[in-house]
Order: C-alpha cells, then sequence, then structure tokens
C-alpha cells in the first residue's frame, strides 16, 4: 500500500534533502526566489495537462497505492513529485552553476567587433523553427494513431514552453559550458528513468496500452515515460537559465536598470529578457569578461569565493579585486623599479582623475592611454561611485613599499624593517581591500537598514581581517616571494639569528612564519563575529572568503608544527600552499557555520579552566573566562618581590608527557610557545635528622651506587623490581584512568580496566607497597613522602601512587623557565589565538539554572551582570562551587563531609645571598615520620616536627632572583581549617591557632636546616611572605583551605570521585582537583581533556583533537615490532617432564617385575 509516497519517502525526498545540505552554505536570495518561481510555474502549467491525462485515461493509479487526497483527479503525492523534481534540478542547477557569472556570456550580436555574437543568430533560428514545428505538428496529428496519443500529449505541453525558454535565453544555452546546462539535465533524468522503472515494474502507476507506442529505453522503460522526465527536466533546467540570463541583463546594465531589487518582480524580469541584444554595452561585457579571466587565473581563493555572491555585489567586488590584481600585476612585472614607479604614478593620475568632483571624460582617456587594452577595459568599470579614494590611494602606498626591495639601499634600509613596518604593509595592500569590499557590501544592501555605528564596526572589523588574511598569504609566499627578492619577514628578527646552518637557519625562518601565522589568527579570533553582524545576504560569501585563506593558514600551520613539507594538494606553485576548493568551502561552513557558535563560559582561570578554554574554543566555542583574581594559573601563578620570584603552588614539572599533549592537541608545542623546560638533576636531596643525605636521580648508576650503600648487593635488583611495578602503575593510570571517564559505577567493570585493578594496588597503601622492596626506614621514606603531590599520607595513599615517584624516577624533574606560570601563560595565549576571552578581576555570584528546564544558562557576577551560555563549565573549588554558586542540596553537604587534602604552610624567602648548601629541589623528613602525618590528617595540626619541602628557584633558573642572592620556597605540609573546631565528628585536644603554627613551623624549619646542612636561612632573609590555609582559602576559595581538594582515597578515586558532568543540572559540567580523574597540574590537564570530550560528545559535536597515548616511531625495518622468541628453557623442561610422565609407569612396572 501507499507505493506512491514510497517512491517520494525512499527516493526523492532524501536526495532533496542531501542537495540541500550541500547547498546549505552557498544558498542566496535569489536562489530561493528561483526555486520557488520555477514551483509556482511548474506546478500552475503542468496541474491541467496532467488532469487530462488522468481523465481520458492515458495513465492510472490503482487505488491501494496513494494515500487518498486529489487536486483535479491529481493524487497529492503526483502533485507534490512537481515540486520535488522542480527543487531537486533547480538546485543542481544551481550548485553547477554556482562559479559562473552568466553576464560574460551575454553578446551583443550588433557589435561588429564580437564574431561569436553573430553566429549565435543561425542557431536561435533554427531553434525557434524546431519548437514551432513540435508544438504544431501533434495538433495537425490529434486524430491519428491512438497509439501514439501520450507523445503527442507530451510534445503539444512542452514544445511551447521550450520555445519561449530558448527564444530568451538561447545565447546562454548556447554558450554556457555544458556541465553548466546539460549535465543538471542528464543526471537527474537519468535518476528519475531508474527510479521510474521500478514504479512501473511494482505498478505504482501505469500508462494505458492504447495510448503508448510500445518501444522502451530499456527493459519496463516506456518510450513515452524516458522523453516525458528528460523534457521536464530541460524545461526546469532551461526556466532556471532563463531566469538567470533575466538576472544577468539586470546586473550588467545598470544604465537600463539603475535600481535592481533584491527579488525582482516577475515583471521585471520579464522587461529584462525582452531588452534587444543590440543594446547590451559591449565594453562593459569585455572588461567583466577581462576581470574575470584575471581573477581566475591569479587569485583563486577569491574566485571561489565571488560564487557565494550575486547581483551587482558579485559584479562590482569582480571588478574592484581585478582592479587590484591588475595594479599587482603591472607593478610587479615591471622590468625595472624605475619602470615600476612609473606604473604606481600612471594609476595614480588614473585614480585622480576618477575622483575629480569635476567629470572629464578626455582627461580620464589619457591617463588610460598607458595601459594595456585589456586593462583600460578593467579600470574603466571600477565602480569608484561606490568607493572612498582613500583606501584605493593606500593600496599604491603598500605597491610603493614593495618597490624598495629593489632599491640600491635594500640591504641596509629594507622596507619591512620591523614588525610594525609588516603591519603598514598588510593594512596598505589588504586592510583597504577589506574595508573597500565591505563599503560595497554595504552600498548593495537591499534592505539598507544598518545601525551607523555597527557599520563602522564591521568596517573597522573588514580592514584588520583584511590584514590578518594578507598575513596568511605572507607565511605561505616566503619561498616564492624570496625568489623574486622581497622578503616580508621583518629584518629585526632575521638579524637576531647568531647560526650559520642552512637547516638552523630552516628552523628559524619556520619559527618566524608560525609567528607571523599566529598573529593572524589572533586578529581571526577576535573579528571573525563580526561576519554575523553583516547585512543578512553577504554573510556566507564574506565566510568563504575568509575561511579559504583561512584555511590554508590552518593546514600550513599544522605542517609547520609536525615538519611537514609545506608543499600540498593543490595547484598553486612550489612553495607555495593552496588547499582543494571543496575544502575550502566547507572549511566556511565548519569554522564559520550557518548557525551562531556554541557559547561557554568557564568559572576560574586554574590550570583546568585555562586548559578547557582553549580546547572549546578549538573546538568553535566562544568562550568567556572568569577569574576573581587579577591573574591567571590559580595556584600556579607567581609572587615577585623586590626582584625575586616565586612559584606561589607547584615548583616542579612533573609528566612532561601530558603537558606536551595539551600543546599538540592545540596545534602547538611548549618549544613553539616559548615554554623552555630544563631537567632538574638530581632530582632531590633527602635530608635525614641524623645529617645523613640521599641524592634521587634519573642517573641509573648513581641510582645503584645509593641504593646499595643502605640495601645491600641485592637492594638494587629490588629497587629495579619496585620500579617495574610502579612502571606498572604508571602506564595503567596513564591509559586507562587519566583517558578514561568514569561517569558510573559500571565502568569500573570495563574489561580493559578490570584486568588492571589489583595491579594497580589501590587497596594497599603506598607505604605497604614500598616496605615490600625495601627494608631499611631511610628508603622506604625517600620512596614514599612523595603522595604528599596528592595531599595525602604515605600511611593511607594507594599504593597506584607510586606512579608519581615512577615519573621522577624515569622522566626526571623538570622546571620551566621563568617559572610554572609560563606553561599555563602559553596556554592561556593559545587560547586568546583561538578567540578566548579572559575577564580578570571578576566574581561570580551563582551560576543561573532554568527553574522549568533544569539546564544551566549562565552565570550572573557579583556586580549584577549576566552572562548567558550554552554551556557552564566550574573551575572553582568543587565543594565552593556546590556550596556558594549552585542550588542549596544534599550533594553540597555530602561534599562538605567528605575527607580534604591537607594543607601547607608557605613561606616565600628573599635571601641577601646564594645559599650553597641547598640544591632546586631539597626535602627534610621528620625523624618521627609516621607520628607527623598523624597530626597532618588525623588531628589537622601541624606536627612537632614536621617534613617539608625547600624549592631554590634560581639555582636552575638565576632569573628567580638578583644577582649573587637566591629565592626561597618552603612548604611545610599542615592540616587543614576545621569548621566550628571540629571536622567530621573530630574533636582535637588544641585549637588551631594559626598565628602560633606559622611561627612554629618558620622556627622548626630554619633550625631543621641548620642542623642538617649547616646552612643559616634566619639571618639571610631579608623579605618573607606567607601563604597558611586561611590565605589559601581567602585567595582561591579553597574550602577548608585544602591545597589539593578532596582526598585520594580509594573511595575517593574513579566512580567514587565527583564526576564531571553535574547530575541534575544540565549543560553544567567541572573541571580541576577535586573531580574526576584528580589532583595535580598534569592530572588536571588529562581531566580538561575529558571534561571537554563530554562536552563535545554530549552536543553531537567532533572532539578536534586525537584520544592520546603513546606514538610509535618507525623509521625503517630496524624498528619493526617483532615478537619475542620462544622460552626455550622452560619449553625444554616442560618437554623432558612430559616425556617423564610418559616413561614412568614403564619404569614403576619394570621395577615391580624385576
Amino acid at each position: 500500500m501507499y507505493d506512491y509516497a514510497l517512491v517520494h519517502a525512499v527516493y526523492t525526498i532524501p536526495l532533496a534533502i542531501a542537495l540541500t545540505v550541500v547547498l546549505g552554505p552557498l544558498f542566496t536570495r535569489r536562489d530561493v526566489y528561483k526555486i520557488c518561481f520555477l514551483q509556482i510555474i511548474a506546478v500552475s502549467y503542468t496541474i491541467p495537462w496532467d488532469s487530462y491525462l488522468i481523465r481520458t485515461k492515458v495513465w492510472t493509479y490503482p487505488a491501494d497505492v496513494i494515500l487518498g487526497p486529489k487536486l483535479l483527479d491529481i493524487p497529492a503525492e503526483e502533485v507534490f513529485f512537481f515540486v520535488i523534481q522542480t527543487y531537486i534540478t533547480t538546485c543542481l542547477q544551481i550548485l553547477l552553476s554556482k562559479s559562473v557569472v552568466t553576464a560574460i556570456y551575454l553578446r551583443n550580436e550588433a557589435d561588429p567587433e564580437d564574431a561569436s555574437g553573430k553566429s549565435l543568430i543561425p542557431w536561435k533560428r533554427a531553434g525557434q523553427v524546431i519548437f514551432t514545428l513540435a508544438s504544431v505538428v501533434p495538433i495537425l496529428l490529434r486524430g491519428g494513431n491512438a497509439e501514439g496519443t501520450y507523445m503527442r500529449l507530451i510534445l503539444a505541453w512542452a514544445a511551447p514552453v521550450l520555445l519561449m525558454l530558448w527564444t530568451f535565453a538561447y545565447q546562454l544555452l548556447i554558450l554556457l559550458p555544458w556541465t553548466k546546462t546539460w549535465l543538471p539535465i542528464a543526471l537527474p533524468t537519468l535518476y528519475l528513468w531508474i527510479v521510474d522503472t521500478l514504479a512501473l515494474q511494482r505498478g505504482t502507476w501505469s500508462i494505458e496500452l492504447g495510448t503508448k507506442l510500445g518501444i522502451h529505453v530499456w527493459p519496463h522503460l516506456e518510450i513515452e515515460e524516458a522523453v516525458f522526465f528528460l523534457i521536464t527536466n530541460i524545461l526546469v533546467v532551461w526556466g532556471s537559465v532563463a531566469f538567470d540570463n533575466a538576472f544577468a541583463i539586470l546586473d550588467a546594465f545598470p544604465q537600463y536598470f539603475p535600481v535592481v531589487p533584491g527579488t525582482p518582480s516577475p515583471l521585471l524580469l520579464l522587461k529584462a529578457l525582452f531588452l534587444p541584444t543590440s543594446k547590451y554595452d559591449s565594453n562593459r561585457l569585455r572588461g567583466l569578461q577581462n576581470s574575470l579571466t584575471v581573477l581566475a587565473r591569479k587569485s583563486r581563493s577569491f574566485y571561489l569565493a565571488s560564487g557565494v555572491f550575486s547581483g551587482r555585489l558579485r559584479i562590482d567586488l569582480i571588478l574592484l579585486y581585478a582592479f587590484c590584481r591588475v595594479a599587482d600585476d603591472l607593478i610587479d612585472d615591471a622590468p625595472s623599479a624605475e619602470e615600476a614607479d612609473r606604473w604606481v604614478k600612471h594609476f595614480s593620475n588614473f585614480l585622480d582623475a576618477v575622483y575629480s568632483p569635476k567629470s572629464d571624460s578626455t582627461r580620464l582617456q589619457e591617463t588610460l592611454s598607458p595601459f594595456p587594452a585589456n586593462a583600460q577595459t578593467i579600470l574603466m568599470l571600477l565602480p569608484s561611485d561606490k568607493l572612498p579614494s582613500e583606501p584605493l590611494y593606500s593600496l599604491l602606498d603598500g605597491f610603493r613599499m614593495d618597490q624598495k626591495f629593489f632599491a640600491k639601499d635594500a640591504s641596509e634600509n629594507p622596507p619591512i624593517k620591523t614588525f610594525a613596518d609588516l603591519e603598514r604593509y598588510a593594512t596598505c595592500v589588504a586592510a583597504t581591500i577589506g574595508e573597500l569590499c565591505l563599503n560595497l557590501v554595504y552600498q548593495h544592501d537591499p534592505d539598507q537598514g544598518v545601525n551607523p555605528e555597527t557599520r563602522q564596526k564591521c568596517l573597522a572589523a573588514g580592514a584588520r581581517m583584511g590584514r590578518a588574511l594578507q598575513y596568511v598569504n605572507i607565511a605561505r609566499d616566503v619561498q616564492t616571494d624570496a625568489e623574486v627578492g622581497r622578503c616580508y619577514i621583518p629584518h629585526d628578527w632575521l638579524a637576531q639569528s647568531t647560526t650559520s646552518s642552512p637547516n638552523a637557519r630552516k628552523q628559524e625562518t619556520l619559527r618566524y612564519r608560525k609567528e607571523i601565522l599566529d598573529t593572524a589568527f589572533r586578529i581571526y579570533a577576535v573579528d571573525r563575529d563580526a561576519i554575523e553582524e553583516l547585512p543578512s545576504y553577504a554573510r556566507s560569501g564574506i565566510r568563504v572568503a575568509v575561511e579559504s585563506y583561512m584555511e590554508i593558514g590552518r593546514v600550513l600551520r599544522h605542517r609547520i608544527q609536525h615538519g611537514q613539507p609545506l608543499d600540498f594538494a593543490g595547484s598553486g606553485k612550489k612553495g607555495r600552499a593552496s588547499v582543494p576548493k571543496s575544502k575550502r568551502v566547507w572549511s566556511s561552513n565548519y569554522f564559520g557555520g550557518m548557525e551562531k557558535p556554541k557559547s561557554a563560559v568557564i568559572v576560574g582561570a586554574g590550570a583546568g579552566g585555562i586548559a578547557s578554554a582553549a580546547r572549546l574554543a578549538k573546538a568553535g566555542f566562544r568562550v568567556t573566562v572568569l577569574e576573581k583574581n587579577d591573574f591567571t594559573g590559580g595556584r600556579c601563578s607567581l609572587i615577585h618581590r623586590d626582584g625575586h620570584r616565586f612559584d606561589q603552588g607547584p615548583s616542579l614539572l612533573l609528566l612532561p608527557d601530558l603537558f606536551r599533549e595539551a600543546f599538540t592537541d592545540l596545534d602547538t608545542t611548549l618549544e613553539a610557545e616559548g615554554v623552555e623546560l630544563v631537567k632538574c638533576e638530581p632530582n632531590y636531596n633527602v635530608w635525614f635528622g641524623d645529617g645523613e643525605c640521599i641524592e634521587l636521580s634519573t642517573d641509573v648508576a648513581a641510582m645503584k651506587k645509593t641504593i646499595e650503600k643502605w640495601e645491600g648487593k641485592d637492594g638494587f635488583q629490588r629497587y629495579l623490581q619496585w620500579m617495574q611495578e610502579a612502571h606498572v602503575h604508571y602506564e595503567a593510570s596513564i591509559v586507562h584512568v587519566l583517558r578514561k571517564n568514569f561517569t558510573s559505577f559500571l565502568h569500573l567493570a570495563r574489561p580493559s580496566f578490570l584486568p588492571y585493578l589489583l595491579a594497580l594496588h589501590p587497596f594497599e597503601s603506598i607505604w605497604r607497597r614500598a616496605s615490600t622492596y625495601f627494608r631499611t626506614e631511610r628508603l622506604r621514606r625517600a620512596f614514599t613522602f612523595g603522595s604528599m603531590y596528592m595531599g595525602m599520607s604515605p600511611f593511607e595513599a594507594p599504593g597506584t601512587y607510586s606512579l608519581l615517584q615512577y615519573t621522577e624516577l624515569a622522566e626526571g624533574i623538570w622546571y620551566p623557565l621563568g617559572g610554572f606560570h609560563k606553561v599555563l601563560d602559553a596556554l592561556v595565549k593559545v587560547g586568546e589565538r583561538f578567540g578566548v576571552q579572559y575577564r580578570l578581576s571578576t566574581s561570580v555570584s551563582h551560576v543561573n539554572v532554568d527553574r522549568y528546564s533544569g539546564r544551566a544558562t549562565g552565570v550572573t557576577l557579583t556586580s549584577g551582570e549576566m552572562i548567558n551560555a550554552d554551556i557552564v563549565l566550574v573551575n572553582a573549588d568543587l565543594v565552593y562551587a556546590y556550596n556558594e554558586l549552585l542550588p542549596p542540596s544534599s550533594k553540597a553537604k555530602s561534599l562538605s563531609k567528605k575527607p580534604a587534602s591537607c594543607s601547607s604552610i608557605s613561606f616565600y624567602w628573599s635571601m641577601d645571598r646564594i645559599i650553597p648548601e641547598l640544591q632546586t629541589h631539597n626535602v627534610f623528613l621528620a625523624d618521627e615520620y609516621q607520628d607527623s602525618f598523624d597530626d597532618i590528617f588525623k588531628r589537622q595540626l601541624i606536627p612537632k616536627e614536621p617534613s617539608f619541602y625547600v624549592n631554590v628557584p634560581s639555582r636552575v633558573d638565576p632569573t628567580a632572583a638578583p644577582k649573587d642572592r637566591d629565592s626561597v620556597v618552603v612548604l611545610v605540609p599542615c592540616g587543614h581549617l576545621l569548621e566550628n573546631e571540629a571536622d567530621r565528628g573530630l574533636a582535637p585536644q588544641n585549637s588551631q591557632d594559626w598565628q602560633s603554627m606559622v611561627s612554629k613551623a618558620r622556627n622548626a624549619v630554619i633550625e631543621t636546616v641548620r642542623l642538617r646542612t649547616g646552612a643559616d636561612l634566619g639571618s639571610h632573609i631579608v623579605s618573607e611572605l606567607i601563604n597558611t590555609p586561611v590565605s589559601w582559602k581567602e585567595s582561591f576559595n579553597l574550602d577548608k583551605g585544602a591545597i589539593l581538594g578532596l582526598s585520594h582515597s580509594f573511595f575517593n578515586v574513579l566512580s567514587f570521585r565527583p564526576r564531571t558532568k553535574h547530575d541534575k543540572i544540565k549543560n553544567l559540567y567541572f573541571v580541576g582537583a577535586s573531580t574526576h580523574p584528580g589532583t595535580g597540574v598534569p592530572i588536571v590537564l588529562a581531566g580538561s581533556k575529558i571534561t571537554t570530550g563530554q562536552i563535545l560528545e554530549d552536543l553531537g559535536m567532533v572532539k578536534p583533537w586525537p584520544p592520546g597515548g603513546h606514538e610509535k616511531r618507525v623509521v625503517s625495518e630496524l624498528d619493526t615490532m617483532g615478537r619475542p622468541p620462544l622460552p626455550l628453557g622452560p619449553l625444554v623442561v616442560f618437554f623432558l617432564l612430559l616425556l617423564w610422565a610418559f616413561i614412568l609407569p614403564y619404569v614403576v612396572r619394570y621395577a615391580r617385575l624385576k
């Protein structure tokens, strides 16, 4: 049943949808007008004829194949066929004709200089004769053989319309490439022939036997049906071409049609079609043809983008850009600098004549006389009446700068000496073009309803965007520019080089090219949203024009970062990158989009917020980061005082691969962002109460010596076994924890994770696992104090976290020159290049939640300002966020009761001299090791004898302190703040007197360092800054002042840890130390990837970064991984045991017989 409706559901509607998706970013108002116009004509003209066929039983439909509703006996499905066939064929014709400017195929048949125009007249008459006969003959033969009835009716119905369309549009039908006329006829005709064959086979419709000729094109396809679909598609395509013909006349000849509405009336279209060809302006047509020839050869990007514009705007943009190309070519191709300068003067004289207050045709002709004939036809058509003159004169200033490359003193006085010179050059040659193009957009705006302020804003943004596109052009064409004697890389950049190595120079050049590209993308990120404020009719075209160039920049930047050659797909010159047209068009749809990009607001500019902002911005979000402090980085910020620099929080960099991955995912590298990591060797000096000091190092030989000194000869073997276990913890955690989300308890039973659950030793403490391998208390302490990175006691921290000691001893401890914040500052800049907006000193009052949908809609600031967003991502302390930023809930109360990590008393000391007894990283362990941790974690106090960490950043980075001085940071772990002198039911014997505890900690540190190293710190401290649990809480909204968030005990990790997405509030997500996967900067960076990935998955968006993991490097077949050889020893033993089992019964039997 309902077979006819199924034909549409299966064959026509999906095709129509596919064409709509493909054509979507290219649709213009005129395209929609044309489709609707043709559909109305098709339905109106076909219904009476089709009704007659059905009433006279020429064709019929069984009652059970149609839905039922009819119009003049025509089934609703049939009427829909008229609509959808017209839509499909017209869309295909529009798609294939987008690159064509139809006006260039118009001909003045009376022009003696145009031989092609005269040759069209015989073709016109021949076509008229043929279609007249096709109209008359069926009428004359109407009383003939009944078998030809259907064919005669088809010809009688179609031929008059074909005659009319041929008469109106024969020029385009003859001169347009066959791919624009016959291909859009052939493809849908063949498709509908196949559909019709299937329908005839199923009996969906049928032709009466007495009305058809009985001839088949192929089995089951009647000749009448084949001719019908062929003719109907010819009617649609020719109608579309006639429509284009009328528009071409309206657009090309403003002298006859001064004003053309955005959707001209049918009467105006007919008036254009009736304009005699003898009135066509041949000079204008030739100028337009020459302009397009120049663009097709010299500016493929603009030629591609122009196809998305329509009407006179498209023609004027072509004429403007052709003027620029002609000027560029004539000046560039001049045989000498003197000749080039003369061409600049010729163009200047031409502009003087064009913009003269008095119109003087004689003067204008004189200024044109030096130019080649083709160039004259282009210059004459410059739409100067719609353009300001200043940008055109500035363009000539840019050409003058170009000629300075060939001056005699160019080597001593280069035209692009500084980046300011490059900016001035780009402003002259490209910002001017952007401004001029947008002037034309506003001049041709059919609505003319733009606010003057919006117009000025968009013009300024267009000028800056033009400069950005020129930077892409410069970065692309370094090699081709060098071949003609030009270098747009600022001379003072190149002068900084001290190397003579060609490879080193090449790498420097790549770095400069990337810097120029980065500048382009910074401008692009700021100004791309201005496209959405342009008049709606021009947005798609501007978007394609911008994105087609920016896509070249994206591919260039990707290849620079990955060390790939800069010559890639396209037909450009060698050394000049290009991107296939289809990719450029679709990049405009992907990056610019036909819909407004998603927005995200991030609360907090800590490590998680910064990394997430950059990732979401790369994925296409408009991101705003709100930070209550006046600096970014949160606890990873810097403190400056009297020339001393201190890391406020982390001072050593672990798990470097996770940092590198974060930057690689964002299309850059640490090195490219100016971050230099230096390896700290040794890792630590660990001091004990008996005066002994152990150096922990990545140097295996040194570690062997150290281990054997304290553990005996077999100690090193046990050390390696411990490292092997820690390696398993490390690899399994990276793959199965730091790259996976645990959104439910079922994820604990993942087949990929379950086998590792016991191997990670989550139910044993780090101390217990270390005690399995090390016999001495000294080494057990040395290899367990690192649990403090997680804010936990080594007697409670799961054994899994030995992975931290592993990364220290296997990969080393690193330090970013300039301070730890250097890494996060680089991420901030990367994010800003993608368009992230940072608002510092901006406190958030609460997250806005829609009471009806339960969806987070944005945030409200303490100032009262509301910021709306599609996604809210909270990087603030999780417990604080649930209790202060979100509506009251039981979840907030339960989080407040969860065990928290420790806090710290941190001292930042400016020393008046170098302290040689201290290395970069120094650890002082308490004699009462376990008791000291119990004081912290069970009694929330500072231990009587604390273990503490001393960092001297100036030891590895001299810029951290003035010359001959040291900067010293001391971190003393202590209990977190108690609420009302109690914490989860604990009633400590002593209250938390922080003033007393700070003094106690200070004295303990100074005295312990003096006794164990001999260094007298106290007498050399010239200034001191202190952070306590109270200041940590006040500065960073840390619940209880716990510096590492919630605890990492087994029931606070994986599926037990607070999730990255709110359970009830939609579109609300979390990132940071207290959510999965946990605390520590590298762990939080991994969490940022998990959370942003979850956001994109929830929205059905593609993640623009790889899943991550180890990349296997293969240089040759030597690097191919093979299987290990079979273990011969066990095999031999197994074989002997098997043999013995076989022989044993015989031996026993023999023994008994014996």
